[in-house]
């Protein structure tokens, strides 16, 4: 089995760095790149007196971790190494040891502040913005209650906050959550900070939930489906991926290799998907999870998910050749 190890990543000033294939991209893809809330994006990459994206991200890491910033490049670049580094360096079978893993990381800073810069220059798939356009597109717009759950180093955040949302940024990492404050804080703004160790989210509160690829790291899905079903408004948004992968060093940190857990529990919670952003992000809409239509979608839902007949009946479409 395949071990979908991410490796290094892109470094857009080599020499054999290309950008994806315009006629590749997807609608949403397209829809992004076009779209001026992609400067939006990279303004709240860039500091005063330093326009440029690629310098501004490096300034961050070099000034608050203390390394060079050609050394930051190559931290950033090597990141996954790094990480599997740090996994290795404690127990991680148990609960306190996977929380010493996300409070003790430095690696995931430089891998989610590259990936931000790469999205800026049209490297990196704008997931960012094609969530912000899809949210608009879908009622939740400017003015909303908004809640970037696992904010990591809080570039989604920061997009979300500049076109007129009530940011929140909640995160089980105390090192990352400290970096994303010193990030907003050198640009002059202010935000909502939740440390998921110590506090829960707040009840019947949020309009658009943000969870990129964070939910595949959770130990507990079906308390933290919960969760954010509880803090969400009826009829709330939230944009969602299962990251999940065959278990090897490569992919320790990812604690599913089936997403079938993952959208079980979420729709259990009472989530209904209701579409994806680029065929990667799944918008699930907040219900309800009572009534005979809940009742009916609980009984799939557990036949698809729960019982694997989603497997059988693919295997079935591919031997038939559907």
């Amino acid at each position: 089995m395949a071990t979908l190890s991410q490796g290094l990543h892109i470094d857009p000033e080599h020499g054999g760095a290309h950008p994806p294939d315009p006629a590749k991209l997807t609608v949403a893809e397209q829809e992004a790149w076009a779209s001026p809330l992609l400067e939006t994006f990279r303004e709240g990459l860039r500091l005063d007196g330093v326009p440029d994206v690629r310098a501004a991200i490096l300034d961050d890491l070099s000034t608050y971790y203390g390394f060079a910033p050609e050394e930051c490049v190559q931290r950033c670049l090597h990141w996954e190494e790094w990480s599997i580094a740090e996994w290795k360096a404690g127990d991680r079978s148990s609960p306190d040891g996977l929380t010493d893993f996300y409070n003790s990381t430095v690696s995931w800073s430089f891998d989610l502040l590259w990936y931000a810069y790469l999205q800026a220059t049209g490297f990196g798939r704008p997931v960012s913005v094609m969530t912000a356009i899809e949210a608009a597109r879908r009622g939740k717009g400017p003015g909303a209650q908004h809640l970037d759950f696992g904010a990591g180093v809080g570039a989604t955040a920061q997009l979300f906050r500049a076109l007129g949302y009530t940011t929140t940024l909640a995160d089980v990492s105390t090192t990352l959550e400290a970096f994303a404050r010193f990030r907003l804080e050198r640009r002059g703004q202010s935000a909502t900070f939740i440390d998921l160790n110590t506090d829960s989210l707040p009840a019947d509160s949020y309009d658009v939930v943000t969870a990129f690829d964070v939910l595949v790291h959770v130990p507990d899905i079906v308390a933290t489906a919960n969760e954010l079903h509880t803090a969400m408004r009826p009829g709330g948004i939230l944009f969602a991926n299962f990251d999940v992968r065959p278990p090897s060093d490569a992919n320790a940190w990812h604690l599913y290799a089936d997403a079938a857990p993952l959208e079980y529990a979420l729709r259990r919670a009472g989530f209904v998907r209701r579409g994806s952003v680029a065929g990667i992000w799944g918008v699930y809409e907040r219900v309800e999870p009572r009534g005979a239509v809940f009742a009916v979608r609980s009984v799939r839902d557990l036949l698809l998910y729960r019982w694997g007949l989603r497997h059988r009946l693919g295997r079935i479409r591919r031997a038939l050749g559907l």
